[in-house]
């Protein structure tokens, strides 16, 4: 008889999703007419404390502009969680993503050596002169 392999990194991988809100004795709080997920709660109060964090931005983004900055204090975490949530950059979740655009740009972008044969060399520096011969 043959053996089956079950691969669960599916159900692994699926996301905590939430619809409703509830007290610990079980009232209800509130609910959304479709499941979001906590990923996009903790990412929407990561920018919004953030946001917190950069005030005076905001306080002069309000002096230049009347009511912007407003708008922004919604509008900007939840856009950016959304964005989070539904996005998957090269069929990757966006942490990933984004730690991997961090690598890339710390050893090949930063990093001015040249790669030769596999390892990293120092660029030579001065002028190549190139020479006439008879063969």
């Amino acid at each position: 008889m043959k053996k089956l392999h079950y691969d669960y990194s599916v159900g692994l991988n699926t996301p905590y999703w939430i619809q409703e809100i509830r007290t610990p004795k079980g009232k209800l709080i509130t609910y959304f007419s479709s499941p979001m997920e906590l990923s996009f709660f903790v990412v929407f109060l990561f920018v919004l404390l953030l946001m917190i964090f950069l005030r005076s931005w905001m306080e002069f983004l309000a002096g230049v502009s009347f009511g912007i900055s407003n708008l922004l204090w919604l509008y900007a975490p939840y856009k950016l969680s959304r964005l989070y949530c539904e996005c998957e950059p090269d069929g990757k979740k966006m942490h990933l993503f984004l730690a991997d655009v961090w690598v890339y740009v710390v050893l090949f972008v930063m990093n001015t050596k040249g790669i030769y044969q596999g390892q990293r060399v120092k660029p030579i520096v001065g002028t190549v002169i190139f020479e006439q011969t008879k063969l």
